[in-house]
């Protein structure tokens, strides 16, 4: 009987995806499918759109989930990494409590809370999807990122005449202020280009997993998916305004070709690094400022110098409350003003000088300062444990996952708040478009052709999946 050349795992996948195989299955599935466009589209175009996308895709995706397997979310948050990661949103509502503004501080870490619980119910979604239903969620993603990656690139070659016209004729966009748009007459005649690197940010985030969607596609065209997706990206990156932006897609590559050689040494590598920029931060962070760096010429003194000043300063304060923190979301609320050089009345001027430091630029300052020890420690648990989850991923799928690790640490190291709804969602929805990528036929069987076969040495042949 076929039932009977089933193994035990396909044929508990068989009885889970049984219900729903009815016209409603088929309703969530398109639903599914519009909104994973949708939201992919957002991110090259509105990433402001992402959390509120992001809900909406975490209710369909609960009803299908609780109508086939209603325990599967509990399964991913029982593994090691679930456990780490619910600790840390815990002790987020405990350290709201002596926050300076302690009602912004637990609506935070609610909302640290809801978009978790959002990404688990997506993963866990995708995670009962047959082969061929991912197909069709994949390919939607792909057109979705295609879509938004092509038209962030025009906004960023045309100057924004798409945003122009919608804040003048539709919608104001933007808050209105000389910094970010200059007005004419009533209207929006320019916008300044740095408006755009929340786009930029979030259509790298985004780029490992859509690379891996292209394996989707029928063979004859995921050659030719990947290089238009890889080209746009690099194209509109290296044409943006983000500095970060352009080094995490570099970071990333570099660690792709690491993996490609050795799965193992690049796990290792992110260990090591992940483990030295969590626990030495404070120290580090004051490094460029003491070695002289923000008086090098050749740096953009608004971006890259200004890091040099704001993390020397933030290093300075952390000492104060090193344990548990000044409370989550409070470095804004403290409107630390940084004088002349961080302090140092000897300089006269400065990039920073009379400026506020909203944030730290740096993730891992951002966290000793307000989460204290505690929370650093906390968050370096959550990133051993996804690292410790992503070795057991099949090979090409792994490689990525290291990938998509350094790209998120580059964008934390000199980025955007922490605690900015809208990066927070791009991660998490960039961590749960791996698990639909999983379970792509080409990636779910190892030995299968685009997968990558393993080499005598354990080693995977990254180039096969453009094959």
């Amino acid at each position: 009987m076929a039932a009977d050349t089933k193994g035990p795992v396909d044929m508990t996948r068989h009885r889970a995806s049984a219900p729903d195989r009815g016209g409603r299955g088929r309703l969530l599935l398109r639903l599914q499918a519009t909104l994973v466009g949708l939201l992919c589209f957002s991110a090259g175009a509105v990433p402001r759109l992402l959390p509120a996308l992001l809900g909406v895709l975490a209710l369909v995706a609960a009803i299908h989930v609780f109508t086939v397997d209603p325990k599967r979310p509990l399964m991913l948050l029982r593994t090691a990494f679930g456990i780490a990661l619910a600790v840390f949103i815990a002790y987020l509502f405990i350290n709201a409590t002596w926050a300076p503004d302690r009602e912004a501080g637990l609506a935070k870490a609610a909302t640290v809370l809801g978009l978790a619980v959002g990404a688990f119910l997506i993963a866990a979604s995708y995670a009962l999807r047959t082969g061929d239903e991912a197909r069709v969620l994949a390919i939607s993603a792909l057109a979705g990122l295609m879509l938004g990656a092509a038209f962030l690139l025009i906004e960023i070659i045309f100057d924004e005449p798409i945003v122009r016209f919608v804040s003048n004729h539709i919608v104001q966009l933007f808050d209105i202020t000389p910094k970010k748009m200059k007005i004419e007459h009533g209207e929006v005649t320019k916008i300044s280009a740095f408006v755009l690197n929340r786009n930029v940010t979030s259509l790298v985030l985004l780029l490992v997993p859509g690379l891996l969607f292209t394996l989707a596609l029928a063979a004859s065209r995921r050659r030719t998916g990947f290089v238009a997706l890889l080209a746009i990206t690099a194209i509109s990156v290296l044409l943006s305004q983000s500095g970060t932006s352009v080094m995490a897609f570099f970071v990333g590559a570099l660690v792709l070709g690491l993996a490609a050689r050795s799965r193992k040494a690049t796990r290792m590598l992110l260990v090591t690094g992940w483990t030295i920029a969590v626990l030495l931060a404070v120290p580090l962070g004051a490094v460029p400022y003491g070695l002289g760096w923000q008086h090098w010429k050749w740096l953009p003194p608004e971006s890259v110098a200004a890091r040099f000043y704001i993390w020397k300063y933030v290093a300075d304060k952390i000492h104060e409350t090193p344990i548990a923190g000044i409370g989550i979301r409070a470095t804004r609320d403290l409107h630390l003003t940084i004088p002349a050089d961080a302090g140092d009345p000897t300089e006269t001027e400065g990039p920073l000088r009379g400026r506020e430091a909203r944030h730290p630029h740096n993730i891992f300052l951002q966290t000793w300062l307000e989460l204290g020890a505690i929370g650093a420690i906390l968050l370096l648990g959550v990133g051993l444990t996804g690292l410790w989850a992503i070795r057991a991923w099949p090979p090409i799928l792994e490689a990525s996952g290291y990938t998509l690790f350094a790209v998120c640490c580059a964008i934390g190291v000199s980025g955007f708040d922490l605690w900015q709804t809208w990066l927070l969602a791009a991660l998490a929805i960039a961590w749960a478009a791996m698990l639909l990528a999983a379970r792509l036929p080409a990636l779910a069987r190892p030995t299968a052709v685009g997968a990558g076969p393993l080499r005598p040495s354990g080693k995977a042949a990254l180039p096969a999946t453009i094959a």
